[in-house]
């Protein structure tokens, strides 16, 4: 149990919910604080109990999606969290892969992740921000699920602030990062809510960085886009591939394209 959390206070929480019963008791705990530690896919296994931002649907479906030419060779994971966007890279790859993230135990999460993996050995995580970290290479390709807000109200967790939130790295600040380290013929996919998607998509034209595929993502049919990821490119290209995707049909059933996009990835499909 977190220390943060009153004993007492939790099984009074639990017993006035009318979970008494030991076994009650005992499911009630596991499924609070034991179930979301770690995230079993085929081929990898995502440990998460260090790192304040767990393994989401979303982010899964931009790792399957994001469209990565076979013959890469060096991919850069920026702020790489529990490093679930690299191992979903390796899987697809044979490419190195680099990390770095610059909240300590989310690069500590990465590190457990990369070495108890099959690809291991082209697996590498820095400890260090963006900004200011000095490669001794450039990138062909380069991903980021970027902290999602900028002056919107944070909350008292430190951690979870540098995971959901801008504080040390803008949008403006992010791409401007990703110009200096992609190669000359180098491109990048980000993941972002749906409603900065105009903002993304200025801040790439300013850098010269041109559209080459985008996706949007709604949960159901009834929904409307909450994210959108795209692929950038350093090269002129004449016409952008656009896609959306619904994660679940109106039955609650995950769709066919989720299913088809997700099968090699997700344990149970």
């Amino acid at each position: 149990m977190p220390l943060d959390i009153n004993p007492y206070m939790f099984f009074i929480r639990l017993w006035s919910d009318g979970f008494y019963h030991p076994i009650f008791l005992f499911k009630n705990l596991y499924l609070r604080y034991m179930a979301n530690t770690y995230f079993q896919f085929k081929q990898f296994t995502i440990h998460q109990d260090k790192c304040a931002m767990k393994v989401c649907t979303d982010s899964c479906v931009f790792g399957a999606w994001i469209p990565i030419p076979k013959n890469t060779q060096h991919i850069l994971d920026i702020g790489s969290g529990t490093g679930l966007l690299s191992l979903m890279m390796a899987q697809k790859t044979n490419a190195f892969i680099e990390g770095i993230e610059i909240e300590n135990n989310a690069y500590l999460q990465s590190v457990e992740n990369f070495k108890s993996s099959k690809w291991s050995d082209r697996l590498h995580m820095h400890h260090g921000n963006i900004k200011d970290f000095a490669f001794n290479k450039k990138f062909d390709f380069i991903i980021c699920n970027p902290p999602f807000f900028e002056n919107e109200k944070s909350t008292e967790n430190k951690e979870e602030n540098i995971a959901k939130h801008s504080l040390h790295l803008t949008l403006e600040e992010l791409i401007f990062a990703i110009k200096n380290i992609v190669s000359e013929h180098g491109k990048f996919a980000i993941l972002l809510p749906y409603f900065r998607k105009q903002e993304l998509h200025s801040i790439c034209h300013q850098n010269k960085f041109f559209l080459e595929d985008e996706i949007d993502m709604r949960q159901t049919p009834k929904h409307d886009f909450f994210r959108h990821a795209a692929v950038f490119t350093t090269q002129k290209n004449t016409i952008a591939s656009q896609e959306e995707i619904i994660i679940k049909d109106a039955h609650n059933h995950y769709t066919a394209d989720f299913v088809k996009l997700m099968q090699t990835f997700y344990l149970k499909l």
